[in-house]
């Protein structure tokens, strides 16, 4: 059993993954001048989720940039209706979500993925917000976080929504920012039975909300 740990742990980020990490980390200094505070917050190794706002196509890559370990990413199913963009972005950690509906499989693959020490990342807004400022968040982190009791790391990406807008295709140049909070322990927000959702749900958008305020 320890063995089968211990080779999943070591699969977990491909050699080329690392090059490609290492590619987009000097591109994105280069023409965005990408400013990464916090990044000592995020452990490396171990199960972790990490609750990003979400402004623009651009964030995704902005979150695999905070850690040369490969992430895991719910991505809506409309982006993998493309086979070569879908064996892409399979390729790098994406797996497809359901938006319209609960999604078991999405789910389950979730839990799946931190019970092997992985690296989650979600936009628990559920879709690019256009006014820049951190919205209604949905429960799909916070149900995640609460049954694999794995700790959660809020993110917040300012500059993302200037570079490249929804509804936009050319990306223009944009100072991008980005802040990574102290990990939010499960621990205290499992002894709430009732509405240990809501509660942590309400800490995770305090935490989010101090981020932007503090950049």
């Amino acid at each position: 059993m320890g063995d089968s740990r211990e080779k999943s742990k070591i699969k977990e980020t491909p050699w080329w993954y690392y090059l490609l990490w290492g590619l987009a980390l000097i591109t994105f200094k280069v023409f965005f001048g990408i400013e990464i505070k916090g990044r000592r917050n995020i452990p490396s190794r171990g199960a972790v989720i990490l609750a990003s706002n979400h402004c623009s196509y651009l964030d995704p890559i902005v979150l695999g940039l905070l850690t040369p370990r490969k992430l895991n990413f719910l991505a809506k199913e409309e982006l993998f209706k493309n086979f070569l963009f879908k064996q892409l972005i399979t390729a790098l950690g994406a797996f497809p979500l359901k938006r319209d509906k609960l999604d078991r499989r999405a789910y389950q693959q979730a839990l799946h993925l931190l019970s092997q020490d992985r690296i989650l990342a979600l936009f628990p807004e559920g879709t690019r917000s256009k006014t820049q400022k951190i919205g209604k968040l949905r429960q799909g982190a916070t149900r995640i976080a609460l049954k694999s009791k794995v700790p959660l790391i809020p993110v917040v990406i300012k500059g993302t929504g200037k570079a490249l807008p929804p509804g936009k295709k050319l990306i223009r140049p944009s100072k991008i920012k980005v802040q990574v909070g102290k990990p939010i322990s499960i621990n205290g927000f499992l002894k709430e039975k009732e509405n240990s959702i809501d509660i942590l749900q309400r800490k995770l958008r305090e935490e989010l909300q101090k981020l932007a305020n503090n950049q």
